[in-house]
Formats: structure tokens, sequence, C-alpha cells
């Protein structure tokens, strides 16, 4: 991820915490600063992480206008298509729907 997407991410991140604390009451409040507050302290600490996911999925549950305002937040997905690219000896790779891929010596495809 490149610097621009980066600050992206952030931002977009940023303005979701803002927008749970605002819809939540004095205590939720509260608690979802706590869940920030020991996330930022410790980034590679899982339970906090989780304790703040725990946070947001709970705000995102109890309240449906918050649920359309996060949504409105994230970017929207152009149909672009799908790039793959294999690299190396016997490499594969599949861009959508793959059923049966086979590498090596000395197989055969399966019957359907």
């Amino acid at each position: 991820m490149g610097r621009a997407e980066s600050y992206l991410t952030a931002d977009i991140g940023c303005r979701m915490l803002t927008a749970a604390w605002l819809h939540r009451d004095e205590r939720g409040r509260a608690e979802l600063v706590a869940a920030v507050a020991d996330a930022a302290a410790e980034p590679d600490d899982e339970d906090a992480s989780a304790a703040l996911r725990q946070q947001m999925k709970r705000a995102l549950r109890e309240d449906e206008e918050l649920r359309r305002e996060l949504t409105a937040l994230l970017p929207r997905q152009e149909n672009r298509g799908v790039t793959v690219t294999a690299s190396g000896p016997r490499s594969i790779a599949g861009g959508g729907s793959i059923r049966v891929a086979i590498t090596g010596d000395g197989h055969t495809a399966p019957e359907r």
C-alpha cells in the first residue's frame, strides 16, 4: 500500500470512528474512546484490536443510520475486471472461478 492509500485508509478510519462516537450515548462514547486508546497504545495487541472491533460491530448492529453513514464513507469499487499473474517455473494463476488446478508431473485431470 502506497502512502496515498495509507492516508486515505487512515482518513476513512478516523471518519468512521467519529461517526460511531457521535451516534453513541455518554457511556458508549467512553467505551469507544477506551477501546481506541488501548488499540493505539499497543497496535500489536490482538486483544486490544479485537475489543475495538467489537465496539464497532456493536455500534453497527444497533444503529441502522450509522451503517448507512459508514457505507457511504467507503470508496466505490469500479468493475475493473481481474488481473492475474503467474511468475516462475510451473507457476499457475487463476482468476474467477477455478474448479480444478493440478500442478506437478504425472497427474491426470479428474473425470467430471
